[in-house]
């Protein structure tokens, strides 16, 4: 009975890794963060590194403020940035990487103009975003993955 019960859980927890897996794929997935009675909600972007932070959740992120337009945080355990598209604008409402350092964050003022190709893309803030630009120093966040119909 317990070997059953250990197959089940374990096939369980497959099929939900995989199905996550596919809602990013298919560019259906969203991620939410909750922090201090607020909530950011993220559509996440189709590339592997969005993939990779999706099979970590739910997890807690330690974020603090840098060059007042972005909030960024480390990861729990390093992100493999193979075959991660490498080049983005760095625009409020974009969650990227910054490769030189493999950090996640989130641009809540626009950054720049042209294309850094230490960026990668992660996904886009569909709502909360005031959230993020109105937090003052450092917070912690609940990142969980959520339906893509929300």
């Amino acid at each position: 009975m317990k070997k059953l019960l250990s197959a089940l859980t374990f096939c369980f927890c497959l099929f939900s890794t995989l199905a996550q897996a596919e809602n990013v794929k298919n560019n259906k997935m969203k991620i939410r963060l909750t922090f201090k009675d607020k909530e950011v909600i993220v559509k996440m972007a189709d590339n592997p590194a969005a993939r990779r932070l999706v099979q970590m959740l739910p997890a807690a992120f330690k974020f603090t403020d840098f060059a007042g337009q972005e909030k960024i945080a480390d990861f729990p355990k390093p992100v493999s940035l193979t075959d991660a598209p490498r080049g983005m604008i760095a625009e409020k409402g974009k969650m990227f990487i910054y490769a030189p350092w493999g950090n996640l964050g989130f641009f809540y003022k626009d950054h720049g103009h042209s294309i850094d190709k230490n960026l990668i893309e992660l996904g886009e803030v569909e709502s909360g975003l005031e959230h993020l630009n109105s937090q003052k120093g450092g917070f912690t966040a609940e990142m969980s993955v959520i339906s893509g119909e929300e």
